[in-house]
């Protein structure tokens, strides 16, 4: 997990490598919306495209999506210091 600028990254291991995500914070209303982003300069380029599409690909990339959400969820949550 790095911390920058105002940028969170987070990394989550899937198969045989790091996938990082950034950690992006929307405001919607009243409602903070934290998304989870594997298009960055970190990432291969199959690993770019974890979150480009919402219940896309096979059964391969939803594992791969599900891990990032679930995984990468709880510890971009945790280095927000959100608790459940």
């Amino acid at each position: 997990m790095r911390r920058g600028d105002a940028n969170l990254l987070i990394s989550v291991p899937i198969l045989d490598r790091e996938v990082f995500a950034k950690l992006w914070e929307l405001r919607v209303g009243r409602v903070n919306l934290y998304l989870l982003d594997t298009d960055i300069p970190e990432n291969s380029a199959e690993d770019r495209l974890i979150t480009a599409e919402l219940y896309g690909g096979d059964l391969e990339m939803r594992m791969r999506q599900e891990i990032m959400l679930g995984i990468g969820g709880v510890k971009a949550l945790t280095a927000l210091g959100i608790r459940a």
